[in-house]
């Protein structure tokens, strides 16, 4: 396409920064397609077209070049048509800083109000995918880089001014993502992004608490694991303990250290102090049959005595033989029950 010699300014201008306009959301500068626009790159007054009146805002004022996005920013040089008397106008008041803004006229493709796309103050749904159809210069923008205007399927303009917020796009839901910030201990007004970092940071503590109740678990099955070899070690204790009491208190018994009717209170100090009863046992003397002691006269005659002459000639040695020898003593009972 030929086009009339124009003389070219090189002032780049924003076209687009991500920045929230006065209608409550913002385009991401990385949905925006160009394809069609840089086809036909046109740029506007204000966004006036052929319907729109007067015969100077009817045509293009010029075009732009040299489209770039560098940081989530749009640019672009503008070319005025110095064919054009209103063109020339409208460059004149650019260069001279009077007018120093464009507009952005896209169709919208695409909104999201998913948090990570929000903006604190935010009203309305993000423009995540759009259509460009052209850019114009223009003397009020809706904030303070760049202003928009959406085009319908038909390409005719959108007047979003009469429109409330939740006719342009989707509403966000302010309300619950002011409880939401609140829950996480956040300032009410929070930026959603500001709730999702919140949300990521608990889940952090959340991991970070569980890993340390699975190290408690591991802890406690160890400890388990530790106790339950110490019960059985101490049942195979005691289980040795028992059968030693046993042997000892038999042996005890037999060399007659003790009587059976003393077993019964070692076998609980055997259970209450092992070692204890172990060295008080081991303590008591070995008891010598009775007749190998010197009790009364003749100790050598007593071999032969019954009941009788124990009780006529060493009455002392009688009892002492019912505390020490007790079986002997029965036997000797017996010889008195024959004779009656």
């Amino acid at each position: 396409m030929h086009r009339q010699k124009r003389k070219k300014t090189m002032k780049r201008i924003v076209i687009s920064d991500e920045s929230i306009n006065s209608y409550g959301f913002y385009v991401k500068t990385d949905g925006i397609d160009l394809t069609a626009f840089l086809k036909n790159p046109v740029m506007l007054w204000n966004h006036n077209r052929d319907w729109h009146g007067t015969a100077d805002a009817q045509l293009p004022i010029g075009y732009w070049k040299d489209l770039r996005v560098e940081n989530g920013v749009l640019t672009g040089e503008p070319v005025f048509d110095e064919t054009d008397e209103f063109a020339v106008k409208i460059k004149n008041k650019f260069e001279a800083g009077i007018l120093n803004a464009c507009s952005i006229g896209f169709t919208p493709i695409e909104w999201s109000d998913a948090p990570e796309t929000l903006k604190p103050g935010q009203k309305v749904a993000t423009v995540t995918r759009c259509r460009l159809l052209e850019v114009s210069i223009c003397d009020i923008p809706a904030n303070a880089n760049a202003t928009v205007v959406m085009y319908n399927e038909e390409s005719h303009i959108i007047n979003l001014s009469d429109l409330p917020h939740s006719a342009i796009g989707p509403k966000i839901n302010n309300n619950m993502s002011k409880e939401i910030a609140l829950k996480l201990g956040l300032d009410e007004n929070a930026s959603p992004q500001a709730c999702v970092d919140a949300i990521k940071k608990k889940d952090d503590e959340i991991a970070m608490l569980k890993a340390k109740v699975d190290a408690i678990k591991k802890k406690d099955d160890e400890i388990a694991m530790l106790k339950a070899k110490v019960d059985g070690f101490e049942k195979v204790d005691a289980t040795a303990k028992k059968e030693e009491a046993k042997r000892l208190l038999d042996d005890a018994v037999k060399t007659g250290r003790i009587d059976a009717t003393a077993r019964p209170q070692f076998e609980k100090l055997f259970e209450n102090d092992h070692v204890g009863a172990k060295a008080a046992l081991a303590a008591l003397a070995e008891r010598k049959p009775l007749q190998a002691t010197n009790i009364g006269v003749g100790h050598d005659d007593r071999a032969g005595w019954n009941y009788l002459d124990w009780m006529k000639n060493d009455p002392d040695g009688l009892r002492k033989m019912k505390t020490e020898d007790p079986d002997r003593f029965k036997t000797l009972q017996q010889t008195l029950n024959k004779k009656n």
